[in-house]
């Protein structure tokens, strides 16, 4: 470390003044150049070092200013600069962070991965979400960008600046939405399941009990306009009781909590063909197990009542294939249609959507994925995945 001296020896006042200013023009130059980074000051108390952080002053400054953590670092990760906030986030003494490897503030799990984002980050900007050590604490969610910052006049000298933000209370706002968002939809499974069994118990029952009513009617009358007039009113309540039965079974079909989501499944295809007339092919070849999840159920069953409403709405196809499959690790429904198709990107911008943003939140809730392929004149293939990690077993 280069240092210069600043002398208090007697003088006379003139030469004091010339060595002062010579000094001080000096001192300048140097610290604007980067060639000094401390100087010592002799004074009434002693030696006093004074440091300056070179060309990378002014992003000391801005940096500690910061709300989100930051750091300037070497090629390698060491730590040239960490400001206040980054070691809050890290739990560590501010001073502990300079000449420390940025590697080890990321959990040891992820250090190897981190490795090759400081790579990456060396020629471009790179960002991506890490947990960050903290102390005895669990580890903190963060978001880290990494961009390289110029320290030389013209740009010759250069190092990487880590920008950390902290997502724990972004985590803890998106779980309680997420949680939210789950409680809203059991909620309107409840509501539905309700209402379709008192549809299948007491408005069936009703209209069964008409049905036999005018039967007997029928069957007894002497007159034969009566007996005419019975006939087509027992139609119109068979019709009645077949449109109730359909009505219940599109809310909440009771075979999906007796049976499980296959048979369910089945159902809702023959109502379909009976309803729409297009051609369904089911594909339901390996065992979908009875045991998943209520919501995991009715989740896949309201994905499969959504693609085939808006097939037989905007689709304008002649066949559909539906395939659903657990291969004890993801549980998958594919609805594939060779109807006309639609811009996907546009759709999907769209905030309508089709129905596809109420797919994908639901999926979401699973941790699983919802993916999207159509161009016009080209039908849609709509795929639906949801981990067995998400106790599918």
């Amino acid at each position: 470390m280069k240092r210069k001296r600043i002398s208090g020896k007697r003088r006379s006042p003139t030469q004091r003044l010339r060595a002062r200013l010579h000094d001080a023009e000096a001192t300048l130059e140097a610290i604007r150049s980067g060639t000094v980074d401390a100087v010592v000051v002799t004074g009434p108390g002693g030696d006093e070092t004074r440091a300056f952080e070179g060309a990378t002053h002014p992003y000391h400054v801005l940096l500690d200013a910061m709300n989100d953590g930051a750091a300037l670092l070497s090629e390698d990760g060491t730590i040239l600069f960490g400001n206040r906030r980054l070691a809050e986030i890290a739990r560590v003494p501010v001073e502990g962070l300079r000449g420390s490897r940025f590697q080890q503030l990321v959990t040891p799990a992820e250090r190897r991965t981190f490795q090759g984002f400081l790579r990456n980050g060396r020629g471009h900007n790179a960002a991506r979400e890490f947990p960050i050590v903290a102390g005895d604490a669990p580890a903190t969610p963060a978001f880290i960008a990494l961009s390289t910052v110029p320290l030389g006049a013209y740009g010759e000298d250069t190092v990487l600046m880590a920008i950390v933000t902290d997502l724990t209370e972004r985590k803890r706002a998106e779980t309680t939405r997420l949680g939210l968002i789950q409680r809203l939809i059991s909620a309107e499974d409840e509501e539905r399941r309700r209402i379709a069994r008192e549809l299948h118990d007491e408005t069936g029952q009703s209209l069964t009990a008409l049905l036999v009513g005018l039967r007997a009617i029928e069957q007894q009358a002497i007159l034969a306009e009566i007996r005419s007039t019975a006939r087509q009113l027992r139609r119109i309540a068979a019709q009645t009781v077949e449109n109730v039965g359909r009505l219940a079974r599109g809310l909440h079909p009771s075979v999906l909590d007796d049976m499980g989501l296959a048979a369910a499944a089945r159902r809702y295809v023959s109502d379909y063909r009976k309803s729409f007339g297009i051609a369904v092919d089911l594909r339901a070849d390996r065992i979908v197990p009875n045991g998943l999840p209520p919501l995991a159920h009715t989740t896949m069953y309201r994905i499969l009542q959504e693609a085939l409403t808006n097939v037989a709405r905007h689709a304008r196809a002649k066949a559909v294939r539906v395939e659903l499959n657990h291969d004890q690790k993801v549980l998958q429904l594919v609805v594939r249609d060779d109807g006309v198709g639609f811009d996907a990107g546009a759709v999907l911008h769209d905030a309508s959507g089709l129905g596809l943003h109420g797919m994908q939140e639901r999926v979401a809730l699973l941790g699983g994925s919802v993916e999207i392929a159509s161009h016009p004149g080209q039908g849609t293939t709509i795929r639906v995945r949801i981990p067995a990690a998400h106790g599918l077993h």
